[in-house]
C-alpha cells in the first residue's frame, strides 16, 4: 500500500461493484479512507467494504440516490460524522438506457437526466463548499465517451453527460481560487465481464479500437490516483479520455 492519500477521505459514488469498486480499492491502496456510496447494491457494497478493510484502510458505506439533493445532503452529514471532512469526490454513478430517442415514452428520459446531470450538480452543491472552507479538494466525474461523440442509442445520457462536461469546466473556473481541481474522465467501452454480446459482435466492436481491445477497470484507476494526487494540483477544467483510441477529439 502506498501513502499518497493517507489522511484523506475520498467519496466514490457507485462504488459497490464494477468500475467504482476498482477505483475505491485503488484509492484505499494509497491509504485513503473510503466513503463507499451505493444506491441499490447493498450486498455488493458490504462485500467491497470488507475487501477494503482487509487492505488496512478505513471504510464506511453510505446509501443515497444522488438524483435527490436531500439524499446527498444526508449522506454528506453522515460521512463527516463518521469519517471526517471529504477531500475528494469521484462520481462514478450513472444511469442510461440504450434505445432510440423515439422509442422513449414522454418524460421517460427524466431519470437519466436526473442521475447523470442533476446528480453531479447535487454532489457539487453539497460537497464543494466544504472543500472551499478547507482551501483544497478534488472533484472528479466520469462520463461515457458518447458525451463527446454522440451515440444514437445513448442519446439522452450522452446529452446529460455533455452538460456535465460543460458544468465541470465552469465549476473549475469558479473554485480554482480555493485550490480545488475539477476534472472529467471520459471512458470508452469497458469490459467488466458483463457484456451480453456474441463473439462476432465483440470482434466487430474491437475493430473500432486502435489498441485492439476494450478497456478494463484497471485501465482507469491510474488516472484517478493521479487526479487525486498533488501531482495534478495545476490541472483543472480538463477532460481526459481513456478509450483505447476509439475517438481522438482535439
Amino acid at each position: 500500500m502506498g501513502n499518497s492519500l493517507n489522511g484523506r477521505t475520498i467519496l466514490v459514488t457507485g462504488a459497490a461493484n464494477r468500475i467504482g469498486k476498482a477505483i475505491a480499492i485503488a484509492a484505499a491502496n494509497e491509504g485513503a479512507t473510503i466513503a463507499l456510496h451505493y444506491n441499490h447494491s447493498a450486498e455488493q457494497a458490504i462485500i467491497t467494504a470488507k475487501e477494503i478493510e482487509q487492505l488496512g484502510s478505513q471504510v464506511a458505506c453510505f446509501q443515497a440516490n444522488i438524483a435527490s439533493l436531500e439524499d446527498v445532503q444526508k449522506m454528506h452529514k453522515a460521512i463527516e460524522e463518521q469519517l471526517g471532512s471529504v477531500f475528494g469526490v469521484i462520481n462514478n454513478a450513472g444511469y442510461g438506457q440504450m434505445k432510440s430517442f423515439f422509442d422513449y415514452e414522454p418524460n421517460e428520459w427524466k431519470q437519466e437526466i436526473d442521475v447523470c446531470l442533476n446528480g453531479v450538480l447535487n454532489l457539487a452543491y453539497t460537497f464543494v463548499p466544504s472543500m472551499k472552507e478547507q482551501q483544497e479538494g478534488k472533484f472528479i466525474t466520469i462520463v461515457g465517451d458518447s458525451a463527446r461523440t454522440g451515440d444514437r442509442k445513448l442519446i439522452v445520457s450522452a446529452a446529460a453527460r455533455n452538460g456535465v462536461i460543460s458544468f465541470m469546466k465552469s465549476l473549475a473556473q469558479e473554485v480554482g481560487r480555493q485550490h480545488i481541481q475539477c476534472n472529467t474522465v471520459s471512458l470508452g467501452l469497458i469490459d467488466q465481464d458483463d457484456l451480453q454480446i456474441g463473439e462476432d459482435m465483440y470482434r466487430k466492436i474491437v475493430k473500432g479500437y486502435p489498441l485492439q481491445r476494450l478497456g478494463k477497470p484497471g485501465d482507469i484507476t491510474g488516472m484517478m490516483q493521479f487526479l487525486l494526487s498533488e501531482q495534478s494540483d495545476w490541472i483543472t477544467g480538463q477532460v481526459f479520455s481513456i478509450n483505447g483510441g476509439h475517438s481522438m477529439l482535439g
